[in-house]
């Protein structure tokens, strides 16, 4: 009998401790990756990493052959502008993440027609009509990360794609919206 406490109690534990991690692991991996990313920039800032290397990468398994930007951003002081060019004849992709780190947005070179995406990013519920040009995203959370990955397919484009992914920028806006 006593060992059937014993096993009761240890499965009790488990599943507590496995339904705790579920819920707030996701929140601690955020939080980490936005404190490694605003360490060097700051929230609601545009960084453009330097190309990933076994000795400077800052975020598990980046691949050597793209180059990111990343914007941590907090939407407390307001919604946020985000505007990238699209570098011609290679793979483009902008990436939203909430705190939860659900990936609630996404935008590729090919759905970004004119070269160029100009994004304003709100809080879920407040978002009203967007300013011309302009796509309003909801962001679930007020915090979260913003991800742009650029594919180097050709090592001879390599600086001039650097050079139009460096354009790509994260502004807090003032409501209201201009």
């Amino acid at each position: 009998m006593k060992i059937v406490k014993w096993l009761l109690a240890v499965l009790v534990i488990a599943a507590v401790t496995h339904a705790a991690l579920l819920y707030f692991g996701p929140s601690l991996v955020m939080n980490r990756a936005m404190a490694v990313v605003a360490a060097g920039s700051g929230i609601n800032t545009m960084s453009h990493a330097p190309r990933p290397t076994a000795d400077t990468d800052r975020i598990v398994r980046s691949s050597p052959d793209l180059l990111y930007s990343i914007c941590p951003y907090d939407l407390g002081d307001g919604p946020l502008r985000i505007n990238a060019e699209v570098p011609p004849g290679t793979y483009w992709s902008m990436s939203f993440y909430d705190m939860n780190t659900n990936n609630y947005r996404v935008i590729n070179d090919g759905q970004a027609s004119a070269g160029a995406v100009l994004i304003v990013l709100m809080k879920a519920g407040t978002l009203g009509p967007a300013p011309a040009g302009a796509e309003l995203v909801a962001s679930p959370t007020p915090r979260g990360i913003v991800l742009i990955r650029t594919l180097i397919n050709d090592e001879r484009s390599l600086q001039a794609i650097d050079t139009v992914r460096r354009r790509a920028a994260c502004t807090t806006l003032q409501m209201p919206l201009e």
